[in-house]
């Protein structure tokens, strides 16, 4: 280490070694505008920072510099939509905080920024604030940018860590009872067959509504009974639809359907293939299963569309298109098929996760187990 004097207590050119890149020495140089009794203090204080794993390299970052840095790096390992919506949230950071820089960031400020985001005052094109939900995902969000950091080494303490946890209220789930699909079967008969096919094989099989639109033909096996969830479709505004890998590994399954969604699948592929030769050269020739009338791939929002379309015809209790995916599970829950089975059709990385969404569905199911002991556990009267 050393203090070379530049101007006469004036300036001097603070020279610290760090540590190496391989064999490469790598040096930290900083000029100090003061006197000589004040830049030795300042190469006392790099000393100290050192020896306890606490120097920063770039401790002039802004939050805002450190984001770009980060979206930057981030930019080629995410999808669009989560991308896109990550830029969302860090532009809410950046007005927020991205001037603060990273050695000043502190929990006061970040629980102001949480704040703030409830009362919209970060994003004056929200009406009213954020939900918690949103707010979490800000919060983690934030977590990972300054991790990063740390990594990087331009801090050396997240301050994230120590904000009072954003708690998020579970949301009870939309989905129907027996006898809503047993209303929703019966008026379902007097739609158009593709209109039958799309809910039917969103209640069958439990698919979510991007792996329902990006089924293809040749995922689906007649003779088997089954459909293959491999893919799903989604839509970001400036992108348009396009194809993307399912949510997880786990989401790739083999899905078994019954006779009568396959029934009602047949009779929508002849359909389909009429209208096919009926266009000619205007048919666009998509391979999904779902198609618009000009044989293009379906639009992910459109089985919602169809779904909210029927619900307001025949008034039917409103629930929103994944809820059609909760009645699914929650179907075979009740029907008393086992929790691994279950967890597995749906997608989920492990059986955990069922239990902790459905929880009330498989609590009563326990009540159900704790009313049949009983007949054994009875003692009979002599």
């Amino acid at each position: 280490m050393a203090v070379k004097e530049l101007i006469r207590n004036k300036k001097y050119k603070i020279d610290v070694p760090i540590g190496y890149n391989g064999t490469k020495r790598i040096r930290h140089t900083e000029t100090f505008y003061g006197g000589k009794k004040e830049a030795v203090l300042r190469e006392n204080e790099l000393k100290i920072q050192l020896k306890n794993n606490t120097y920063v390299r770039k401790n002039n970052m802004t939050m805002q510099e450190l984001i770009d840095e980060w979206l930057n790096k981030k930019k080629n390992n995410l999808g669009i939509k989560t991308y896109k919506e990550y830029t969302r949230y860090c532009k809410n950071i950046c007005n927020s905080i991205g001037h603060i820089k990273l050695k000043d960031i502190n929990v006061k400020i970040l629980e102001d920024f949480y704040s703030e985001l409830k009362t919209c005052k970060v994003n004056r094109k929200e009406e009213l604030g954020y939900s918690d939900k949103t707010i979490k995902h800000h919060y983690t969000l934030v977590s990972e940018v300054l991790n990063c950091a740390i990594k990087w080494g331009y801090l050396y303490n997240n301050p994230n860590k120590n904000v009072t946890p954003i708690k998020v209220h579970k949301k009870e789930i939309q989905c129907y009872s027996p006898e809503d699909v047993e209303e929703l079967i019966t008026v379902l008969q007097n739609e158009p067959i593709k209109y039958q096919a799309v809910i039917l094989l969103a209640l069958d099989s439990g698919c979510r509504r991007g792996e329902l639109t990006g089924l293809t033909w040749e995922d689906v096996d007649f003779e088997k009974s089954t459909i293959n969830i491999n893919k799903a479709t989604q839509y970001v505004a400036g992108y348009g639809t396009f194809e993307k890998s399912t949510k997880s590994d786990t989401s790739n399954r083999i899905v078994y359907i019954t006779p009568t969604t396959l029934k009602v699948l047949r009779r929508y592929k002849i359909e389909q293939d009429e209208n096919r030769l009926l266009l000619g050269s205007k048919w666009q020739n998509s391979k999904r299963v779902f198609t618009t009338d000009y044989g293009e791939d379906m639009h992910p929002d459109r089985p919602y569309k169809i779904l909210k379309q029927i619900i307001k015809k025949y008034q039917l209790k409103d629930i929103t298109f994944h809820g059609l995916r909760h009645t699914s599970i929650s179907l075979q829950i009740s029907s008393g098929i086992q929790a691994q089975i279950i967890s597995k059709r749906a997608g989920h990385s492990n059986v955990s996760i069922t239990h902790n969404i459905y929880s009330h569905f498989f609590d009563n199911g326990f009540k159900e187990v704790a009313d049949k002991m009983d007949n054994f556990l009875q003692l009979k009267s002599v």
